[in-house]
């Protein structure tokens, strides 16, 4: 069973992605909240494996929220709920550590799979969705010469591999069982991957890769 929170300023939201994940046994609603601030309240005496988190919200918005749970809470899975228009804010998010992102609008199988991407260590992007962050990511990093910002060569030949199945959104145990490694040595090679693309968590790797391969 994965305990899930939903987070977001809109009752109507709650209470339909609430309806959704209702139609899966594999899921739990322990908690929700309308703000950041309502939420880190709750982890007071809440222990979710995964909180969906809207990114405008009063108070407290999403990107301080993520930061914050990421913070206190690192094994804590955050998944954004994002809409079209929020191009500016998603990046944020990502900087902040953000597990995965799902449309507002995304059918119950999208919702179910992107929770249970990040439960197992991996990500899973609405194509839509990683159009925008990488779009996001050009812009910010367009005033940069390109031969400063791809690292790639700094990788071996197997940190490339693993690098490879990350792009692929599988998580450290099918990676492992592809290479036929242990799940500790890919969490290793993933954590000096991140080190030399100076990269701070599997989304940035995942949209870094897709500018670069």
């Amino acid at each position: 069973m994965i305990d899930v929170i939903i987070v977001d300023d809109q009752e109507i939201v709650r209470e339909g992605l609430k309806m959704i994940l209702g139609l899966n046994n594999e899921f739990n609603v322990i908690g929700e909240a309308s703000n950041g601030a309502e939420l880190l309240t709750l982890l007071e005496h809440q222990s979710p494996n995964v909180i969906l988190m809207d990114i405008r919200m009063p108070v407290m918005d999403g990107i301080e929220a993520t930061r914050l749970v990421k913070e206190n809470y690192p094994d804590l899975k955050v998944i954004i709920l994002t809409t079209f228009n929020e191009d500016e804010f998603i990046f944020d998010v990502l900087k902040n550590g953000a597990d995965g992102y799902v449309l507002k609008d995304a059918g119950s199988k999208e919702i179910f799979n992107s929770i249970k991407a990040a439960c197992e260590g991996s990500v899973l992007l609405n194509p839509q969705v990683t159009l925008k962050l990488v779009n996001a990511l050009n812009t910010l990093d367009k005033k940069k010469p390109l031969q400063e910002k791809n690292l790639l060569h700094l990788l071996t030949p197997r940190e490339m591999d693993v690098a490879n199945h990350v792009l692929k959104g599988k998580s450290n145990r099918a990676i492992a069982e592809a290479l036929f490694l242990t799940e500790g040595t890919i969490k290793n090679y993933v954590s000096k991957i991140l080190e030399k693309l100076e990269l701070g968590n599997r989304s940035e790797l995942i949209l870094y890769l897709q500018n670069y391969l």
